[in-house]
């Protein structure tokens, strides 16, 4: 059986992505992937990530990576799209268009690639699977790791893009063979939006083979104890600021390790906010490290931080990855109360403390009552390992996948609606 995988990001923005084509190319599937290529960094990135067994296809566009005419051409389309859109008279491919200047481009490399299934990852790839398997007769899935008509905030200046993203996903997904998504209230909040089937939940872990090979009763980063957080850019709208807050009153003195790309003036801002609070010597920024080594890395510091604010309703449901890079690594999560937080808790137990969103005293105590006591950080630094490894690990997550893809393949998937 032949798959096709389509993402407007690149692999090395997209984990999610890889290791699903990974798992599918492991079970015996043909394996193609089409993904977009709009950072130079990103397009280095990608050529580690690219698994021989595999036929990929990168669509270039942006200022950075699109040749100039062609760019000049995508932005030209996209902005004609939205004035007819902006003005009640697009519909169909316009709004595609208008969605995202990379729609068309994708659609054109997906139905040059002949396949069985094509999986759309991220809206801007729904148009390409769906054109592409009417183009071959074949099937189409989508794969929702974010409620992505909740990226953002409901406000007026979001209202354009919220209508775009609404009218795609409502024309394509109710055709869908399947649907996946990264946490059960992304998967709930799909049901509630469009009243289709409830999507198979495939949650954002990673492999058994990326953790330590043991849990360690502390971590060993210098100067410590260590608090740490990562993402792919660090900026607004994560905790952030209420994590200088806590290790300023944590009695423990801990320090905060942050990794990922700063956002323009972000840690100036946050330097900022440290000075005031006494801190700035115990605030670490560290550059971005290889997808495949971030949990041995994680191992090295005493717990992991997940401060989402809930800026947004996908914010309030999602899983993000880091709670799942954390538990491989054997490495505890204080985490905010959001409901999708709430939801994952009791599950994990010691592995897992919440804090009100935002409160900084609540965050300090959860921090001193595990820096305090050795032996509980230490216990509670094996139980994350052992649900990393018995439960919430690609090697058992996997399956959902493989079932779904299946069950498309055999004809015993339901479509989406």
């Amino acid at each position: 059986m032949r798959v096709c995988l389509i993402s407007p990001g690149h692999l090395s923005t997209n984990p999610r992505l890889v290791k699903e084509a990974q798992a599918l190319a492991a079970s015996g599937y043909n394996v193609s992937v089409i993904c977009g290529r709009y950072l130079p960094w990103g397009w280095e990135q990608d050529q580690a990530l690219i698994d021989p067994r595999w036929n990929v296809s990168h669509v270039p566009f942006g200022p950075a990576e699109a040749p100039r005419l062609a760019y000049l051409a995508q932005t030209i389309k996209r902005r004609v799209a939205t004035s007819l859109v902006r003005a009640g008279i697009g519909a169909g491919s316009i709004v595609d268009t208008a969605h995202g200047s990379v729609v068309p481009a994708l659609q054109r490399a997906a139905s040059a690639v002949p396949a069985d299934l094509y999986i759309a990852h991220y809206v801007a790839a729904l148009p390409a699977a769906a054109h592409a398997a009417k183009k071959h007769g074949a099937d189409y899935a989508f794969d929702a790791e974010d409620f992505h008509l909740g990226d953002a905030a409901e406000t007026p200046d979001n209202a354009l893009e919220r209508r775009l993203i609404r009218d795609i996903e409502q024309r394509y997904l109710p055709g869908a063979a399947y649907l996946t998504a990264a946490s059960p209230m992304i998967a709930d909040a799909y049901v509630e939006a469009y009243a289709v089937s409830r999507p198979e939940v495939v949650l954002n872990v990673f492999p058994r083979r990326n953790a330590p090979p043991a849990p360690t009763v502390r971590g060993t980063a210098q100067p410590g104890p260590s608090l740490y957080w990562f993402s792919q850019t660090i900026g607004l709208g994560r905790g952030l600021e209420t994590a200088i807050e806590a290790i300023a009153r944590a009695t423990t003195v801990p320090h905060l390790y942050l990794r990922g790309t700063p956002t323009e003036g972000y840690v100036g801002a946050l330097r900022a906010l440290a000075g005031r609070h006494g801190v700035n010597d115990r605030l670490h920024i560290l550059a971005p490290e290889v997808p495949g080594e971030m949990e041995r890395i994680g191992a090295q510091y005493d717990l992991g931080y997940s401060g989402e604010t809930g800026f947004s309703r996908n914010n309030s449901l999602a899983l993000g990855n880091k709670l799942f890079s954390y538990l491989l690594g054997g490495v505890p999560i204080l985490g905010s109360d959001i409901p999708a937080h709430r939801a994952l808790a009791p599950e994990l137990g010691d592995a897992m403390t919440l804090f009100p969103i935002g409160n900084a005293v609540a965050l300090a105590a959860a921090l001193d009552r595990y820096l305090l006591d050795p032996g509980r950080l230490a216990a509670a630094r094996a139980h994350a390992w052992r649900l990393g490894q018995e439960r919430f690990c690609w090697d058992v997550e996997q399956q959902r996948l493989l079932e779904a893809v299946e069950g498309a393949h055999s004809g015993a998937s339901p479509k989406a609606a």
